[in-house]
């Protein structure tokens, strides 16, 4: 007959989180205490093992912890000591021989500079030269695109101006063209079309002159 049928949990709801904590640290749940009470001998034999075990920690691990900790600190207090005198002897061989290579340093260092003062100077003069150089050529060709555009903005000026008879004698055409048509559909045989007047831009003199000033400019 199992125990377990027997066994009432009344504190497991309260410690939810304690129970699990204990579970996930130390391998203990519920479930194995009621198989150990039910006579399961791996959960005897396992909770066996974790008594044992921990008996041997309780009574050994003093002792292991002291040893353990003065070698510990040993090794520490010698490497750390090591560290030190090596840190002191690697700081002053730097400073020795930066001492030793600061004037070599320094002399070559001045015939460097005074090479590249030199270098810069005539870097300077020619790209100086140069600068001078393109500035001119920006201004010229400035000034040359602004002429060809002043006269192509001249040119299509008078274009548009000359343009408009020709623009006004096509619309004329198709005004008379209606008034024509409506004319002759109102009186039949009766229209006369010589009461529709018609405008003529086109063989106006001042077109003419237009003309002329366009073949001058084309």
């Amino acid at each position: 007959m199992k125990a377990s049928r027997y066994v009432k949990d009344h504190v497991s709801g309260y410690g939810k989180q304690i129970k699990n904590a204990t579970n996930k640290k130390f391998g203990i749940n519920n479930s194995l205490i009621i198989r150990a009470v039910n006579g399961d001998n791996k959960a005897l034999k396992q909770i066996g093992d974790l008594g044992k075990t921990g008996e041997r920690l309780a009574m050994a691990m003093p002792s292991i912890r002291e040893n353990l900790k003065a070698y510990i600190e040993g090794i520490t207090e010698y490497n750390t000591a090591l560290a030190d005198v090596y840190k002191t002897g690697g700081k002053g061989a730097i400073a020795i021989d930066k001492a030793l290579s600061d004037v070599t340093l320094e002399n070559t260092r001045y015939g460097n500079l005074i090479e590249e003062y030199k270098t810069s100077l005539f870097a300077k003069l020619e790209s100086e030269n140069q600068r001078h150089e393109d500035s001119l050529n920006v201004i010229e060709l400035q000034a040359w695109v602004d002429a060809q555009m002043a006269t192509v903005n001249a040119k299509a000026n008078l274009e548009a101006i000359s343009n408009k008879p020709f623009l006004a004698q096509m619309k004329a055409d198709a005004d008379y063209e209606n008034k024509m048509i409506l004319h002759l559909l109102e009186n039949g045989s009766d229209s006369d079309l010589s009461l529709i007047p018609k405008k003529h831009y086109s063989t106006n003199p001042l077109v003419k002159f237009w003309n002329q000033i366009r073949e001058i400019f084309s």
